[in-house]
């Protein structure tokens, strides 16, 4: 498990994720793997405001 984690319960599936948290923040790209099926693309994100988004990472 990292050493900074979100756990999510997927009550479609309930399946547990562990998504890491790194600076504060997560990966978009690590809810692809919640899937309610083998046809699924997996979850996606919507901020249609760009509110809550990161366009990059400081360094």
């Amino acid at each position: 498990m990292p050493k900074e984690a979100l756990s999510i319960l997927d009550q479609r599936t309930h399946a547990t994720y562990e998504i890491p948290i790194s600076d504060g923040a997560m990966r978009a790209m690590d809810l692809r793997q919640m899937k309610d099926g083998t046809g699924d693309f997996g979850l996606m994100t919507y901020d249609p405001a760009f509110m809550n988004t990161a366009s990059c990472r400081r360094c």
